[in-house]
């Protein structure tokens, strides 16, 4: 006897999808919170995520830094001496190819992301309220939709 099973074929957008996973806070000995680990799960349909370790000018994986502000979650900034600006604090990163060379099809997995510092060095509070909010951009230029991560509290040197 004979038994054949029938699996349905998985298939993805070309579209990168990203989760939010987890988010991991490291503590320094002295009790604040040193660094975080950000946990994010994707599909993608054409395996074309990741830049080549040659491309030194791009970033795809975008992590914007929000604090709350009086009830209200505003992009953190910090003070630019060049330009006399406050800019957007980003951490901001690259990865190279989840994919093998050749390889067509597609992928799924999960990129951990460590943000460091995770304290605001500026911040007269003993507690901060953050969040981050994340995307990403595969070789073809689609962007994933941007992912929150929850409320995070992160305790001040």
């Amino acid at each position: 006897m004979i038994f054949n099973s029938c699996r349905e074929k998985e298939e993805y957008p070309v579209i990168p999808d990203l989760e939010f996973s987890n988010f991991i806070k490291l503590v320094h000995p002295d009790g604040y919170d040193t660094l975080g680990i950000l946990l994010v799960s994707y599909t993608d349909g054409d395996g074309d995520l990741g830049i080549s370790q040659f491309d030194t000018t791009a970033y795809n994986f975008f992590v914007a830094y929000y604090v709350m502000d009086h009830g209200l979650l505003e992009p953190g900034t910090i003070y630019n001496n060049e330009t006399g600006e406050f800019d957007p604090i980003n951490f901001n990163n690259r990865f190279g190819p989840l994919a093998p060379d050749g390889y067509e099809g597609w992928i799924k997995g999960e990129i951990e992301d460590t943000i460091k510092p995770l304290f605001d060095p500026r911040s007269n509070k003993e507690y901060d309220t953050i969040q981050f909010r994340v995307h990403m951009i595969d070789r073809a230029g689609n962007s994933s939709d941007t992912i929150l991560t929850p409320l995070i509290i992160v305790k001040n040197p």
